[in-house]
């Protein structure tokens, strides 16, 4: 009953709306004619019929660092491959838009405010904040899975003791240490792209600087080198490269790419939002923020999609790998992000943390040949429900702290029951863009977004007619009874 009503109203007050509002954004779709680089690795024979034997899927979560949701289209094999042939969620979220509490939320199925992994650094956040008996590798590894984590873990991961201790659950350990990283984290590391050192299951490996170091492609070679190792058994691995985060480094081949001379077409993001010019109906935090030029986010951009091509090899080369294991068809893959990130949306610059939807959309697509019938679905789905759907098809107990919902029901019938409704939430960081922020809790339905800040205020869209959040309806009387409504839920959703 409140979802229809929430539609209802929607469609009565649409005619409020509309007049004030800039028309559409509909950017047209990159034509891409890329060939992959695919990273080959030496397979002697394919599994072992025995393998079979075990009905289990292998499951490979794929996860990138602030990746803005809108360009997975620029990832050819991503896009023509995964997409294609997957299920695409268009309407997917970091509940807490920020690295640290968002891969919490990931391995444990919480929300922040259950994990208590609030931000980044301590006191309030980071990796050692986090309960790493919660994580879903524990039950994985008990139920017969090999599992294996590569690539980036927690901002503050340095600090736990022994330095590059493995953490529970996982058989191999492949992880980023942050020798060298600059104080302002938001700043991005040019240490995790080059010249970089790996816990690999204990054991401190450095990777001297050199065109075969790139970390996109180091992360890629272990990730070969475990399903070749781990053919004959279920596994689970989670990949998790740096890509795109900033500096927004690209491997050496890639520098080339999206000139106008290669017949890429790229275009230019400018949605009604980006460099938003009126912001009277915004938070007072907006109008502090500093604004960069068109031609600073238009170079920020180009080198998202650039980093970004590393990944696509990646998985381009993982899907080979599964292909010439015989493993191609038992296999599921999840590609996701941490958080979202705005290019110049409602005046922010490159960051994340905020509630509007540049930050807090993610990708999320689910990629299972002969699992799953391609489609796209507009469903809400969070990083929270990770954790219950791996539990349901690795086949262990989900325990009570987990938040988050099994999608496997959904993903076989889009017309399977869902939820209506989803919490989003931010605690002010230490440091950046993030610290002007202050503490809000979001609802967000199919239809509405609805946020009360710490300061006392509000914001309401109506994202049925306004889907990239320019007229804050929040307060205005022919709105008064969704308000209510979505206020009442919205503390409903604080208490699970």
């Amino acid at each position: 009953m409140k979802r229809i009503l929430l539609v209802a109203c929607a469609f009565l007050l649409s005619a409020c709306v509309t007049e004030e509002l800039p028309p559409p954004y509909n950017p047209p779709t990159p034509v891409i004619d890329h060939v992959p680089t695919i990273f080959d690795i030496d397979i002697p024979s394919p599994a072992t019929p025995e393998r079979f034997n075990d009905p289990r899927p292998n499951i490979i979560l794929i996860v990138t660092d602030d990746q803005p949701y809108h360009t997975v289209d620029y990832m050819p094999f991503v896009k023509t491959e995964l997409m294609k042939n997957g299920v695409v969620f268009e309407n997917s979220f970091a509940t807490t838009p920020l690295c640290c509490p968002s891969r919490a939320s990931i391995l444990s199925g919480q929300y922040a405010h259950n994990h208590q992994v609030l931000t980044n650094n301590l006191p309030m956040g980071g990796a050692p904040k986090f309960d790493a008996e919660t994580s879903f590798s524990i039950q994985l590894k008990e139920c017969g899975y090999h599992t294996a984590y590569l690539g980036k873990y927690m901002n503050g991961y340095d600090d736990l003791a022994p330095l590059g201790v493995v953490q529970p659950g996982w058989d191999v350990w492949n992880v980023f240490l942050g020798r060298n990283i600059v104080e302002r984290e938001e700043a991005g590391n040019l240490q995790y792209y080059y010249n970089f050192s790996l816990s690999q299951n204990g054991e401190i490996v450095e990777y001297k600087r050199n065109d075969f170091n790139f970390s996109a492609d180091v992360i890629t070679s272990l990730a070969l080198a475990f399903i070749r190792d781990s053919k004959d058994t279920p596994f689970f691995m989670t990949v998790n490269y740096y890509n795109p985060h900033s500096p927004y480094i690209r491997a050496p081949r890639h520098k080339d790419s999206f000139r106008a001379s290669t017949g890429w077409d790229w275009v230019q993001y400018r949605p009604p939002s980006f460099n938003e010019e009126n912001i009277r109906d915004k938070p007072d935090y907006i109008g502090d923020l500093s604004p960069l030029s068109e031609s600073e986010l238009d170079t920020i951009h180009l080198q998202i999609l650039r980093s970004l091509l590393s990944v696509d090899d990646g998985v381009a080369s993982i899907a080979a790998a599964l292909k010439k294991a015989g493993l191609d068809e038992n296999t599921i893959i999840i590609f996701t992000s941490d958080n979202g990130l705005t290019i110049g949306d409602h005046r922010f610059g490159a960051t994340k943390n905020c509630p509007y939807e540049a930050c807090v959309k993610v990708p999320f697509i689910v990629y299972g040949p002969g699992y799953f019938e391609p489609r796209i679905d507009s469903s809400l789905v969070a990083n929270i429900d990770l954790y219950a759907t791996i539990a349901e098809w690795a086949g262990f107990h989900v325990p009570d702290t987990v938040d988050g919902l099994n999608m496997s029901p959904l993903l076989e019938d889009p017309t399977a029951p869902w939820r209506d409704a989803l919490l989003l939430e931010h605690w002010p960081t230490e440091e950046g863009v993030g610290s002007m922020i202050p503490e809000f809790y979001t609802i967000r339905t199919p239809e509405w977004k609805y946020t009360e800040y710490s300061t006392g205020e509000t914001e309401l869209y109506d994202l049925v007619n306004d889907p990239h959040e320019m007229l804050n309806v929040a307060g205005k009387s022919a709105y008064s009874e969704i308000q209510t409504e979505l206020a009442e839920r919205l503390q409903s959703l604080k208490k699970e």
